[in-house]
Formats: C-alpha cells, structure tokens, sequence
C-alpha cells in the first residue's frame, strides 16, 4: 500500500505492534528522516527496542531475518527491526514473514531507489497488511514545508527574503538541508533580535554552495572548460545532479524575470529589485553582465531543456550524473555565443 510521509504517525497509532514497511527513494536524508520518526514513535511507547539487520547476512543463512524478529528479548516486550541491503533475491523470505505476521514486531525496509520494476518495491505497494513510502528529492513545496517546520520548532522568525534565499541555497536533500538549518539553530534559536538576510548568507556560506555559485557564472559566461571541471568536482564531492540543475535554472530565471522587467523600460537597477532573495552584492556585476549579454529566447530555450533534464534525472537515476553533465555544459556552450573574447 502506498502512503504519503504525513500519513505515517496515524499509521503507527492504528498499528499497536506489526507493521511492515518500505522506505525508499533517492533522498537518503528523508528516508533517513523518515525512519528515525517511525523509529522514535514506536520507541517513545517503552517496551521498544531497535535493531539494526544488514540484509547480506540472509545470503549466509535465509532464517537469520527470521530469528531476529523473534527472539525473545529478557528486557523488552517488542522490537523494531530496520533492514537494509534487502534485495529482489530476497522475497520470498519477505513474503513469509508477512504472512507469518509477528506481533511482536515492526519490520522497517530501508532502501535507496527503486525502479517500478523491483519486486520488493512491487510487493509493499500491492499487499495490502504492507506500506511502501517513497523520498523523492524535495521540491519547492516540500522544501519550504521543512523551512517553515524548522522556524517553528526552533522559535526563529525568518523573513520572505531569508526564506527565499533558503529556498535557493539548501540541498533538494533533505539530510544535507537540515544540517544547514542546524547551523541556523545553533545560532539563532529562541533568539528575540531580527536576523538579517546578509548574516544568513554568511553563515551558511560554505564551500559547497560557493561551487554552485562559480558554477553558474561560468556556465552563463560560456566557459565551458571550467564549468566541466567545477560540474565534476560538486558530483565528486557528493551534490546530487538534481541540485546542480535546479542552481543553474533558478539563477536563469532570475536573469530572465530581470530581462524581463528592463523590457519594460525599467534600467538594470530597478529591474532587480522585485527579485527576492536580493542579488547579493558581490555577485551584482556578473549577473549584470549575464542580464544584458544574454537573450530572452536563448534563456527560454535552456530553462525547457534543463527542466526535460530534471525530470530525466528523476525517472532515470542511473543516467542523472551523465544528463545533467551533458545539459549544464549544452548551456555553457550556448553562453560562449554572447561572451565571445
């Protein structure tokens, strides 16, 4: 059965003790999320404990799942049990402990992405006593959701302009992200002065998101040597590929909405001012010089062809580091036309 993330606290309220349940998906940090909630929900009861199963172990000895499930502990009545590693050849020993239905158990899959095509994904979506909840990697909604959540928690008023550049900045990862917001925290929580947006950018001002930025100019400025080069060490150091090109369509639309206001007459000045987060000041030349060089169609053209990638991205996760490479070096190559020495 397939379940939404908001759905799982009602689920362990209706599910006193078994329950089993996927969770997968290319967002390592919420699947992480995820199961630390599910996990703390079942652990704030009392007679709870967690175990950890690696799934290779049921190469070795296919009742070993089994065994653990249940085992009687002498200091806890029931038991969470949180396998990764669990794979297609593995099944059947799935299917039997379904059916078998402990009570004394909660069986939690933890899995990256799955194809619809994998029999454990198939499974926990069409039986019906099985739940399967997807980790997609955040989108605009979903992200600002977590903002929101986080300002709340943690008694932190943040402006539109904050939440904005927050918005721009953080990892479409939610573990990432939250590390970010952690930082914040530390600072700011409970704190009764106004915060301001440059202080923000300071703080979270790391090597990561830097690489982005540099990333961008060079793209725009059609340097495709060095957009290559910067595009492989983000990939090498972690960043998703999605990331990569939700950066450089958010920089190319704040460039076209700009574009678009000084074709109203507006000069350069007055065009960026409705743009939220403000272009920070050390970068106002560049996207000036991006504002100017580049021509509206070209922009629309390479914000369609950066969407097909994302949604490629999506569907096809194996080829994501090899699109998105290939589109964000098709946009340079399209900036070498306007910044030609």
């Amino acid at each position: 059965m397939i379940i939404k993330e908001h759905q799982i606290e009602k689920i362990v309220r209706d599910n006193k003790k078994f329950l089993n349940i996927l969770i997968y998906g290319p967002n390592e940090g919420l699947v992480r999320e995820q199961i630390e909630k599910l996990s703390k929900e079942y652990l704030s009861k009392g007679d709870y404990e967690e175990i950890s199963f690696n799934g290779k172990d049921l190469d070795d000895d296919t009742g070993s799942l089994e065994t653990i499930i249940r085992s009687v502990s002498m200091f806890f009545k029931n038991k969470i049990v949180i396998a990764d590693s669990i794979k297609d050849k593995h099944l059947s020993i799935i299917e039997e402990i379904v059916l078998k239905a402990p009570e004394q158990a909660v069986l939690v899959i933890k899995e990256g992405n799955l194809s619809k095509s994998s029999k454990i994904r198939k499974f926990f979506e069409e039986n019906k006593s099985c739940y399967s909840l997807a980790c997609y990697e955040d989108d605009g909604r979903s992200m600002m959701r977590s903002i929101d959540e986080f300002a709340r928690k943690n008694s932190i008023e943040l402006s539109r302009d904050i939440k904005n550049y927050l918005l721009q900045s953080l990892s479409n990862d939610r573990m990432i992200s939250k590390r970010e917001l952690e930082k914040i925290a530390l600072f700011y929580k409970n704190s009764k002065s106004k915060i301001k947006l440059e202080e923000i950018r300071i703080l979270l001002n790391d090597s990561s998101s830097q690489n982005l930025n540099k990333m961008n100019e060079y793209v725009m400025f059609g340097n495709t040597n060095k957009s290559s080069k910067i595009v492989n060490k983000l990939l090498t150091e972690g960043a998703s590929p999605i990331s990569l090109v939700r950066s450089l369509s958010n920089y190319m639309l704040r460039v076209q909405k700009t574009k678009i206001e000084m074709k109203k007459g507006n000069n350069f000045d007055v065009a960026i001012k409705s743009l939220r987060p403000p272009v920070f000041w050390k970068d106002k030349d560049n996207f000036e010089r991006h504002c100017h060089k580049w021509p509206l169609s070209s922009i629309e053209t390479n914000l369609f062809k950066l969407l097909e990638t994302e949604v490629s991205c999506k569907l096809n996760s194996n080829l994501a580091t090899l699109n998105c490479e290939k589109s964000i070096l098709l946009v340079a190559d399209s900036g070498r036309n306007y910044f030609r020495n």
